[in-house]
Order: structure tokens, then C-alpha cells, then sequence
């Protein structure tokens, strides 16, 4: 009795083991796109191009032109690769993405500047500010920059032009030297001033956004090291962003 049940429960074992193995090739075979289920169950058919460990880059496929767009990992739950694996990021991420600050955490709505920048910096968070600062900081630099070089122009043109008249006789050199005396510096210190202007227009913007981030005891500089994955390398790198 035993010798004729042996080969039947080995036999049921097989053909059980196979409809397993099929089911799981038919359910991985079916899935033809990315899925992302997000939290609250529903799901995004997907083309997934990047993940990172703050949110994926995905087109939607459930829209006409499938557009590119992203998605945070807080409202993820996990993710269906069409490749078969599942990735379960609900675990491991914390729900809402809380920002260091919020537009207008800082700002006396009762007391609000009149000028439009001085209000667009007490409404602007940190992360808005450090890049305003970037900005006119950056362009402070430029108008020295540019002040310093045609003042120099200047200088050099009205050398030049007075060496040029000085020597010789003839009437050509003094024509020539005296018009590059003239009009060199008129030139450069045309531009030269617009520089400077430039400069001190946008050092004093620079350092009212850097006294809002004093007081808000927030730091000027911030160094971000994104870390990014790719499901489909299984490759890893790091972003490095220094802002200020």
C-alpha cells in the first residue's frame, strides 16, 4: 500500500511545484509596465526612469501624452517592477515630507514691508533665500568685476592716447591720440559706472537676505548629498550640491 501511495504523493508534489512556478511566470509575464501603488491603494501605471531615496521619476502611462513627472516616496507604499521584483519603500519611509520651513513661517503677515523685494524676502523660505542670495551675490561679483576692467580701459586708453599725440610731428598722431584719449575713458567710465552700480545695487540685496537668514538662524550655505538608485542596474551614486 505504501509502495503505490509513494509515487502518487511524489507525483501530486511535481505537478503542484509546476502550476506554482507557471502562476508565477504567467503573473510576471502579465505585468508589462511599472507600477507604483501609492498609500491610500491606488496605482500609477508607469514607466519608471530614475529612483532616488526622496522620490521616482516616472512617466505616467495612463495619460495621453504620458507625461514626465515624479512622485515623493512618503506617499509611496511600494513598487511593482515589470521585471517581477517589489520594492516596499511604506516601511522605510516616514509619511509627510516635512520642509525645514514653509513660505511665510517667518514673515509679521500684520507687518508686512511695502518694498516688493524686502517682502519677497521675509515671504520666501530658506531654501528660496540661499538661492536668492546665490543669485545676487553672483551678480555683485559681475558688476565689480566689470567696473574694475572698464576703469582699467579707461586708464589705459587715456595713457596711450596722450603717448600716442606726444611723439612725432605729424598731425595724425595727435589726431589719433587725442581722440583715443578722449573717447577710451569716456567709454570706460560709462561702463565702469554701470558696473559699480550693478555691484552696489546688488550687494545691498545680498546682504538684507543673508540678515533674514541670521535671523532666522538658518545657515548661508547648505551642502545636499542626494543619494540616487536604479532598479534596473541595481547601480547606486550621490549627488553633491553646494549651495549658498
Amino acid at each position: 500500500m505504501r509502495a503505490h501511495t509513494l509515487p502518487k504523493v511524489i507525483l501530486l508534489s511535481q505537478i503542484l511545484l509546476a502550476a506554482l512556478l507557471c502562476q508565477n511566470a504567467f503573473a510576471q509575464e502579465g505585468r508589462k509596465n511599472d507600477v507604483i501603488v501609492k498609500r491610500d491603494s491606488s496605482r500609477i501605471q508607469a514607466l519608471i526612469t530614475q529612483m532616488s531615496y526622496e522620490k521616482i521619476n516616472y512617466r505616467d502611462l495612463g495619460k495621453a501624452d504620458s507625461a514626465a513627472t515624479y512622485i515623493y516616496l512618503d506617499q509611496v507604499a511600494r513598487v511593482l517592477l515589470k521585471n517581477g521584483k517589489i520594492i516596499n519603500v511604506k516601511d522605510s519611509i516616514p509619511p509627510g515630507r516635512i520642509p525645514p520651513d514653509s513660505v511665510g513661517q517667518y514673515a509679521d503677515m500684520n507687518n508686512l514691508p511695502t518694498d516688493p523685494f524686502e517682502k519677497s524676502v521675509v515671504m520666501a523660505n530658506s531654501d528660496q533665500l540661499r538661492d536668492k542670495y546665490e543669485y545676487h551675490h553672483n551678480r555683485a561679483i559681475d558688476g565689480k568685476q566689470g567696473a574694475i576692467v572698464f576703469t582699467s580701459v579707461a586708464v589705459a586708453t587715456l595713457v596711450s592716447g596722450i603717448i600716442v599725440a606726444s611723439t612725432g610731428d605729424s598731425p595724425d598722431n595727435k589726431t589719433i591720440g587725442t581722440s583715443l584719449a578722449i573717447a577710451g575713458p569716456a567709454v570706460g567710465v560709462v561702463f565702469g559706472l554701470i558696473g559699480y552700480k550693478n555691484f552696489k545695487i546688488h550687494s545691498r540685496k545680498a546682504e538684507k537676505i543673508k540678515t533674514e537668514l541670521e535671523r532666522r538662524n538658518q545657515p548661508l550655505t547648505t551642502l545636499r548629498i542626494t543619494p540616487a538608485i536604479d532598479p534596473f542596474t541595481k547601480s547606486a551614486r550621490l549627488g553633491l550640491r553646494l549651495s549658498f
